[in-house]
């Protein structure tokens, strides 16, 4: 099993968007073949820290994720309505970052990470 973690602050402006747009690609991520949960919350102290959370059976379906269309309109629901993100990935025996995400897209040919 692999956890990937995603961490947004939201634009104060943007959040309901930003919102908006998680919802709909988390809806679509759960139908993803290997994926065994897909959570969306909001910090309680912050109402602009959003957090995505998904549950994959095995890295090489997350990685499929990686490079699908879905991901590449997270990745650019990202970058336009929040100020800062970061991604963890924990397969229980180590924890990796956004690098891991970049090296996946590269090898199936995404360059816009």
């Amino acid at each position: 099993m692999v956890i990937l973690r995603i961490s947004v602050k939201a634009q104060s402006n943007k959040r309901n968007e930003l919102l908006s747009a998680c919802r709909l690609i988390s809806d679509r991520t759960r139908q993803e073949k290997g994926c065994l949960d897909c959570r969306l919350s909001q910090d309680i102290d912050n109402e602009n820290l959003i957090y995505l959370e998904e549950t994959w059976e095995r890295r090489s379906y997350l990685e499929e994720h990686f490079s699908s269309d879905i991901f590449c309109a997270l990745l650019g629901a990202v970058k336009l309505l929040g100020e800062t993100h970061e991604i963890r990935i924990n397969d229980g025996s180590q924890t990796e970052g956004l690098e891991a995400v970049k090296a996946a897209r590269s090898k199936e040919g995404r360059r816009d990470q």
